[in-house]
């Protein structure tokens, strides 16, 4: 889906730090970098006065919102849904004691109190202590994100609200559970906007979108529960009717079975009011790519690849093919070196059936996840160099007779050629009826080029026939002859030097880093790498880290314990089968997400008592 994320865009208002140890390096040499190209960090704060720069009704306006803010009433309980669910969160269950509602918390009155003076300097004195540690309970972060609105034109603030005001009116269940308080973006097919969700603490559990992601995982940001009393965003994704149906299924049901993938945007829940289709998910900090591509550091570039391949692993574990890998559907933030895969609009699943093409390459398999070379006896060779020869003399013939027949005999070629120009794999412009994960391999090399290059965007074809051709022009005509062989096709540095303290192992990153863009931009998709080798290649693996199986997780009924997982036969829904109280082995059935295994560990419904200990 074309949705634009705009800056800032946070699954998590707090300062959620990295679990990489290698974080606090790379974010000082990320805001030096920045220093040194003569911008602002975007991820800090760019004034002492937050207000500078609006013009001042912006600013009436601001501290009149602020008072309303403050003397609200905040034992004001929201109320019971009645949304119609297409995916159901889970209630707490009754007889739940908030341990921490006694306790004495921060009061957000106080802090507003506070001289602007006083807050500045405190804000530059935790600034540093930020960037080691992250930061827990940023109640003045909450602030932020919530007023983020009032940082915009007057002129836009009314658009914004008379959307919030249309949506309020065509889903009033939703005034519920969250609040409303800005717009992240806006594209053809949907619109999303920033909420605060009402219900986090007290009402929903939360577990099963959180996930059991356990440190040192890249991944445990998304499994931390936020601090209690703490304002937790969440985005609020509304599809427009210009998306079919199908379409819109499709995306929800592919992000349900995403539950549990690391660094991939996790679906909350989802329900509809007639022909309104209202998706909630983790609100996730992030910067424009266009604001940092140019001056992150080799070890902030690093962090940025494990997390977009590890994404991309888990999903393709799972049959699953984003589509449109591109920096927009990757929320970075650079100062924790945390991304996040989003927009499943365009994903499909991995299935085999006929087709029309006839390439000369087996279907993606588990053993072999972007396929590989079918065996001599199973293609007519003889007629394959005759076609061959045929195209190499075409390609001599002078510009007027270069053209499409005007009667064209040959079957359709009919494939799946979803994605965004300048991101499709050669086997999609060629029109392969037979695609794996490896398209989304290839659209993360684009990426990776952005970053060596230090140039965004190469590639701005017209048509798939251009898109072809600047390829050919980078890999050579002969390379590209065994590309389009391959799926039998109609047709026929970029970062700042370091110190010389440290240029030798820069040197050596320079080339793993060349290395690997040419294992995962190789043209024919069964050579690519895949995203599990990419993890494992000496630009991205570190040799003092486990290696990534430890952390990875299993697709439902996969791992230590699987024999206990299954479908239900008529429901299809996930089930286990465990040990009850009596001894006797039961079902117990579970929501999507439930169930999964971690690396070698067992679910954790059969962490205890099952010969996994």
């Amino acid at each position: 889906m074309e949705t634009r994320f705009l800056s800032q865009h946070s699954s998590n208002p707090l300062e959620v730090h990295s679990s990489d140890a290698r974080n606090r390096a790379y974010v000082r040499q990320y805001r030096k970098a920045v220093k040194q190209a003569g911008g602002e960090d975007q991820s800090l704060p760019s004034s002492d006065d937050p207000l500078d720069g609006l013009p001042s009704p912006a600013v009436q306006e601001y501290q009149n919102h602020i008072a309303q803010l403050y003397h609200k009433d905040k034992n004001m309980k929201p109320g019971a849904s009645t949304s119609k669910q297409h995916l159901q969160r889970r209630p707490v269950p009754e007889g739940y004691v908030d341990l921490d509602e006694e306790m004495e918390s921060d009061d957000e009155l106080a802090i507003a109190e506070q001289e602007p003076e006083v807050i500045v300097e405190e804000q530059e004195q935790m600034e540093d202590a930020d960037a080691e540690h992250g930061s827990d309970d940023n109640h003045q972060g909450d602030i932020d994100e919530e007023l983020t609105i009032y940082l915009k034109t007057k002129e836009e603030r009314e658009e914004i609200a008379q959307e919030i005001a249309d949506l309020q009116a065509a889903v009033p269940q939703l005034t519920q559970d969250y609040k409303i308080v800005d717009r992240l973006g806006a594209g053809t097919f949907s619109s999303v906007y920033k909420a605060i969700d009402l219900g986090y603490h007290t009402k929903w559990d939360n577990s099963v979108w959180h996930g059991i992601h356990r440190a040192p995982s890249s991944a445990y940001y998304q499994a931390e529960a936020r601090p209690p009393g703490s304002n937790v965003y969440v985005a609020v994704k509304r599809i427009y009717v210009t998306s079919g149906p199908e379409r819109i299924r499709n995306e929800i049901a592919i992000m349900e079975d995403c539950r549990g993938c690391r660094h991939v945007s996790q679906l909350i829940t989802a329900f509809r009011q007639y022909d309104q289709i209202v998706a909630i998910m983790p609100y996730h900090r992030n910067l424009d790519f266009r604001d940092f591509y140019r001056v992150l550091p080799l070890e902030g570039v690093k962090a940025y690849f494990r997390c977009m391949f590890r994404a991309l692993r888990d999903i393709h574990g799972r049959a699953i093919i984003h589509r449109d890998v591109k920096p927009a559907n990757f929320l970075f933030d650079p100062r924790t070196g945390i991304g996040t895969l989003c927009d499943f609009g365009l994903a499909c699943r991995i299935e085999k059936g006929p087709t029309h093409g006839q390439c000369l390459h087996t279907p993606p398999t588990r053993q072999h996840p972007h396929g590989k070379i079918r065996p001599t006896e199973e293609h007519d060779i003889e007629y394959i160099k005759k076609m061959q020869r045929e195209a190499r003399q075409k390609s001599l013939w002078p510009s007027d007779r270069v053209g499409y027949p005007e009667k064209d005999t040959r079957p359709p070629s009919k494939a799946n050629r979803a994605g965004t120009r300048g991101f499709r794999a050669p086997e999609v412009l060629l029109k392969c009826g037979e695609q794996s994960g490896a398209i989304d391999v290839w659209s993360a090399g684009m990426i990776f080029l952005f970053f060596l290059t230090r140039k965004f965007p190469l590639f701005q074809s017209s048509d798939d026939v251009e898109a072809l051709m600047e390829i050919a022009a980078i890999i050579g005509k002969r390379r590209m002859e065994k590309t389009a062989t391959l799926h039998t096709s109609r047709y026929s540095s970029g970062s700042r030097s370091p110190s010389p303290a440290t240029q030798e192992s820069y040197a050596a990153d320079i080339d793993n880093a060349l290395d690997l863009l040419e294992q995962i931009m190789q043209p024919e998709a069964v050579k690519r790498m895949t995203p599990r080798a990419a993890l494992a290649h000496p630009f991205l693996k570190d040799p003092d880290e486990p290696d990534d199986d430890e952390f990875v997780p299993h697709p439902f009924g996969e791992g230590v314990c699987g024999d206990y997982h299954f479908h239900d036969e008529v429901t299809e829904e996930p089930c286990v089968r465990v040990r009850a109280a009596n001894g006797k082995i039961v079902v117990r059935r579970l929501m999507a997400g439930e169930g999964v295994c971690i690396g070698r560990m067992p679910c954790e419904f059969h962490k205890e008592g099952y010969g996994y200990d």
